[in-house]
């Protein structure tokens, strides 16, 4: 098959008009300036949340279905949507988990969520902590990352006791 030169011209013409923003991000970074404190905050999602709720059928069909599950697992309809409810509640106790770690003095600060890998993590590095070295702060960041963990897992801990405790209260009541 023979193309020739003008068919191949038109089209890379053509390829040359058409642009694409397919990896460009719409924010690169957004950098705030502090006398104190230097970050970068980059926005990966709109943060939204969770979305709609999408109506995927009726009420009678998600209860058939969840009484079906209940069977399979030996408990009732009623005790099965108590422990999908007790999940939730501690889901988003862990969620709403703020753990701390670090020393404001040393220029390092992490604050993060109970979440495992955590979904909000903030670390903070102040011109203070630049100014240790490279060895400093890497302790020092090490640091303040490991007391955040050890904070959020107590934060898990309690949420798990807080679940525990609510089912307790609700089965007094069925």
């Amino acid at each position: 098959m023979k193309t020739s030169i003008q068919t191949i011209v038109g089209l890379s013409a053509i390829a040359c008009l058409t642009t694409t923003t397919a990896f460009t991000p719409t924010i690169a970074f957004t950098p705030t300036t502090n006398p104190t404190t230097t970050s970068t905050q980059r926005q990966m999602f709109g943060g939204t949340g969770k979305g709609l709720a999408i109506d995927d059928g009726t009420d009678d069909e998600k209860t058939a279905q969840d009484t079906q599950i209940a069977a399979a697992m030996g408990m009732s309809l009623e005790e099965y949507q108590l422990g999908m409810q007790a999940r939730m509640k501690m889901e988003q106790d862990i969620s709403d988990i703020r753990a701390s770690g670090g020393d404001a003095a040393k220029g390092v600060t992490v604050e993060r969520d109970g979440n495992s890998p955590p979904k909000h993590l903030i670390v903070t590095v102040t011109d203070v902590g630049k100014a240790l070295g490279k060895v400093a702060l890497e302790k020092e960041l090490v640091s303040a990352l490991a007391g955040a963990t050890d904070a959020s897992k107590k934060g898990r801990e309690d949420a798990q006791k807080g679940m525990m405790q609510y089912i307790a209260e609700q089965m007094k009541g069925m």
